[in-house]
């Protein structure tokens, strides 16, 4: 698993962020980050297509609003689990934390992967929906 998630976040090499990448990998840090992106994702969006599901919603700029709510989350929670993790990991070595960028490169890598996940599930399940099956996109 951790394998799928650090080849995702990578991204070959093109989000490769070096030793951070190292460091995410080993500690195993990709899977807390990548199932809470999948899981914040999925649940969030069922909630606004069948629990929400109201007619006033069903625009696109209240569906780009929270999809930005879910990113700013995802953005929080990766930034939450790498930061805390690494920090503590270096607080036991008794050595300074080297990758401030990083966690922050990092997060809107994860942010990013929150809206193009965010369209692709949003296209899926929106059919079943019945105020907002049209939303994002007008059929």
């Amino acid at each position: 698993m951790n394998d799928f998630f650090a080849a995702l976040y990578e991204l070959g090499d093109a989000f490769n962020l070096g030793n951070f990448s190292m460091e995410l990998y080993v500690n195993k840090l990709y899977i807390p980050v990548g199932i809470s992106l999948f899981l914040s994702v999925i649940l969030l969006l069922v909630i606004f297509y069948y629990l929400i599901d109201h007619p006033r919603f069903n625009k696109w700029p209240h569906w780009l609003l929270y999809v930005a709510i879910i990113c700013i989350l995802n953005f929080g929670l990766a930034f939450f689990f790498t930061y805390s993790e690494l920090s503590l990991i270096y607080q036991i070595q008794n050595t300074p934390l080297p990758y401030w960028a990083d966690f922050w490169i990092f997060s809107l890598i994860n942010f990013l992967y929150a809206f193009l996940l965010s369209i692709a599930v949003s296209l899926m399940i929106r059919w079943w929906s019945r105020n907002c099956s049209t939303c994002p996109i007008p059929n």
